[in-house]
């Protein structure tokens, strides 16, 4: 891919290349594992393929649930693939190629599962993604859609600073890049409109007050640094500002104090096969 063509894929990504981004994606991987693979059975697959791997952080986590497979990741940055190369290094189960989503560089019928992981929504064209993982998984095979649906972010009482700063943000990503931040809840209609078969579509409640496995001040965290990775873009590109951004921060200080306040985030997952 051609210099000019990677600069402009960087400015669509709200989140950036930079290292912190990368550490970010590993540590939101292992976050966020249980709602992402819990379920999931692969102990009858062979290969698997994820579209928009970014830096390995699903393949290795795929990796340690099921030893038996053969994993592929494809993206294209290559800022992040060389990022997931260095330290997937000697991994002999998983490879990392450069390719477009679009137009995968595989034949048809080449893997038992095809995987999206929170990719979707930071593209513009969701359909040729999903056509394209059809075509190459086999017809007794499955495509894996994981994506979130950010309309279902929120607090109880609402924390008005904290909200701006989220609408802003998804404003901002489907400006940039022409994605859907809210495209979990249209992961169905995707499927059909491709004549697929869906197996499945269930709701994946991503992060939750509610959920007592993991430590509240953990999941605030999270979401805290989830929404600062988009900081740079949103206020070069004028949909926030540096008084926006400091509201947010103390909000989410103040929360971490407050334990009556609840909060959620959810997304969809959705399981199909080619026609």
């Amino acid at each position: 891919m051609g210099s000019d063509a990677q600069a402009t894929m960087a400015e669509h990504y709200i989140h950036g290349f930079s290292e912190a981004e990368r550490q970010r994606l590993m540590a939101q991987a292992r976050m966020l594992a249980t709602p992402v693979f819990g379920g999931l059975d692969f102990s009858a697959d062979h290969s698997l393929l994820e579209v928009g791997c970014a830096v390995g952080a699903e393949l290795q986590l795929i990796a340690q649930r099921a030893a038996h497979l053969m994993l592929t990741g494809v993206d294209l940055s290559s800022m992040h693939l060389r990022a997931g190369q260095a330290w997937l290094d000697g991994h002999e189960r998983i490879r990392l190629l450069q390719g477009d989503a679009r137009a995968l560089p595989f034949p048809d019928d080449s893997f038992d599962v095809g995987m999206t992981i929170w990719v979707l929504e930071h593209l513009a064209d969701p359909e040729a993604v999903v056509r394209e993982l059809l075509r190459v998984v086999k017809p007794t095979g499955r495509v894996i859609l994981t994506e979130v649906d950010n309309s279902t972010f929120g607090f109880d009482p609402p924390q008005p600073a904290i909200g701006a700063w989220w609408d802003a943000f998804n404003r901002c990503q489907a400006k940039l890049g022409g994605g859907d931040p809210f495209v979990g809840a249209k992961l169905r209609g995707i499927a059909a409109s491709l004549g697929a078969d869906v197996l499945t579509e269930t709701p994946r409640l991503v992060i939750s007050s509610a959920d007592t496995s993991r430590e509240r001040t953990e999941q605030l965290r999270y979401l805290r640094k989830l929404l600062a990775s988009g900081a740079e873009r949103m206020l070069t590109a004028g949909y926030a500002t540096a008084a926006m951004q400091q509201a947010m921060a103390a909000a989410f200080d103040a929360l971490q104090a407050d334990t009556d306040i609840a909060f959620r985030y959810g997304a969809v997952r959705l399981v199909c096969r080619k026609p």
